[in-house]
């Protein structure tokens, strides 16, 4: 993975040590090894993670911020330091102090062109924004939960982590449980049922109870601010896209652990079949990435036909791993005067190349590698 990124390539010694680390540790723990295999990553560790072993009612702990993707799948999950996770390999347990929370209660449905991505990009320019969110556990629920799917799910408690929060969690219900039945076929569907984790009828929210009306959500960018201004580019930059006007792209970006699942490349898709069928492909000086959240998501991509979709119009198919949104491969920025969109979590400044990064959704970002610049889906 390190060597094939230029910047890199002057430290493979150390990185090589830290390899041998890893081994070592591997062998004196039950860690399991998912070391790339003749040079393919199985995956982003959060994405495998939710495919693998993450089960109903789990309590998770492992050391990226972005562990709390897995309160999609109704489990406590969050990040912590090193110090703290070699205490609990080693002890074999850990100490946690529960945080407040605070509820978002969905309703309604979401409208054409708007995704679970713009959802949180709302939270983030609202509540997060104003520090509701900060350090508490946001807690996913209400008959609107049910009308997205367990990926999208995921994807609101992936950005839980940008929202200043302690973790996100999801209300289970029968459609988790058929996602994690198929996922996992060993699992009992009954057992899932007895382990699930839902609040108390008289629960109390520090953070209070936040009704989101999903049908009111537009599709919305956090856009990179202005350090002219002091405004520096952060995730809780909120716009809607209609109030942007026209910003030209250089790059748009579709992967991350936020946003390479199986989900989130049938957006891509989507649009690009749109494209394909009235003869587009990608715009003239923009490049396209799109790279798989796991080597799972992958094979789903091959056999719905969707990899090879992506070729035929000019996308840029990258295999698994966090690449871009760790500044570790193709989908950077290489000049201050670049614009990327992207539907990775963070656009900190310098996070992913030099250049100015705009977060968006999945539709957003393949629609605007069409149009060149930043679009919102508009089928026909």
């Amino acid at each position: 993975y390190a060597h094939h990124n230029p910047k890199f390539v002057p430290f493979m010694d150390k990185v090589q040590t830290l390899r041998d680390l890893q081994k070592t540790f591997q062998q004196h723990t039950s860690v399991r090894d998912y070391s790339a295999v003749d040079g393919v990553s199985p995956g982003i560790c959060h994405q495998v993670a939710r495919e693998e072993f993450i089960e109903v009612g789990d309590f998770v702990q492992a050391t990226d911020s972005h562990t709390c993707m897995g309160g999609a799948s109704n489990a406590l999950t969050w990040g912590v330091g090193a110090t703290e996770y070699s205490n609990l390999i080693s002890a074999g347990f850990t100490f946690v102090k529960v945080p407040e929370s605070i509820r978002f209660e969905l309703v309604g449905e979401l409208n054409h062109g708007c995704t679970a991505k713009d959802v949180i990009l709302y939270i983030l320019a609202d509540h997060a924004r104003k520090e509701l969110t900060l350090n508490r556990s946001m807690e996913f629920g209400g008959p609107g939960l049910s009308s997205l799917s367990i990926d999208e799910r995921a994807t609101l408690c992936n950005m839980a982590t940008e929202c200043s929060a302690r973790t996100g969690i999801c209300e289970p219900d029968e459609a988790l449980f058929a996602w994690m039945k198929s996922a996992m076929p060993d699992l009992s569907v009954d057992e899932m049922r007895r382990l699930a984790v839902t609040p108390d009828k008289d629960a109390h929210y520090d953070g209070g109870i936040h009704i989101i009306n999903l049908s009111d959500i537009e599709p919305m960018v956090a856009h990179p601010g202005n350090p002219n201004e002091g405004i520096p580019s952060d995730p809780t930059n909120g716009a809607l896209i209609v109030e942007i006007g026209d910003v030209a792209i250089d790059i748009a970006y579709g992967g991350s652990c936020t946003a390479g699942k199986e989900d989130d490349i049938a957006y891509y898709a989507q649009v690009c079949q749109a494209a394909d069928d009235a003869g587009m492909v990608v715009a003239d000086g923009v490049e396209f990435y799109i790279q798989y959240g796991s080597g799972i998501v992958k094979d789903r991509a091959v056999k719905n036909g969707w990899h090879e979709l992506f070729t035929k119009v000019g996308v840029k198919l990258i295999d698994p791993g966090c690449g871009a949104c760790i500044g570790a491969g193709p989908g950077v920025s290489v000049t201050e005067e670049q614009v990327t969109v992207s539907a990775i979590n963070r656009n900190f400044q310098g996070r992913s190349g030099p250049g100015k990064l705009y977060l968006a959704s999945p539709l957003t970002v393949a629609t605007s590698a069409f149009t060149g610049k930043i679009s919102s889906w508009q089928s026909g």
